[in-house]
């Protein structure tokens, strides 16, 4: 693998990383809209966070698409639903299952199946 695939690689890994954190942000707006109400500060600051991550994701996304073949780009996609275990683990302390872990995995395979059915 040459520097120039390793640095897209980490770039992949770190806009999933932003792209997962969506997520929580928007769990944790779920919350302070159930606690707060809608038009509450907290609620709408944390809403915001949730679409400007979005932007600067979409930005960088386009910038990594145009260097990289789009089956591995979308292939890395699948880290996403690893990432999103990551989060709700140490976050939200939630317990992740061995569904969990096997559906992680029939999601990662199926992605490497689509991507390489040669």
């Amino acid at each position: 693998m040459s520097r120039k695939s390793i640095i897209l690689f980490l770039l992949m890994q770190v806009m999933n990383i932003v792209f997962s954190l969506n997520t929580v942000l928007m769990k944790l707006a779920s919350v302070a809209w159930q606690e707060n109400g809608l038009l509450a500060f907290q609620t709408l600051a944390i809403l915001f966070a949730a679409v400007a991550v979005l932007g600067i994701y979409a930005v960088a996304w386009q910038a990594i698409l145009s260097r990289v073949d789009l089956a591995h780009a979308y292939l890395n996609k699948g880290t996403v639903v690893f990432w999103g275990l990551v989060w709700s683990a140490v976050v939200f302390q939630e317990e992740i299952t061995g569904y969990n872990i096997v559906g992680s995995i029939i999601i990662f395979v199926g992605l490497i199946m689509v991507n390489y059915h040669e």
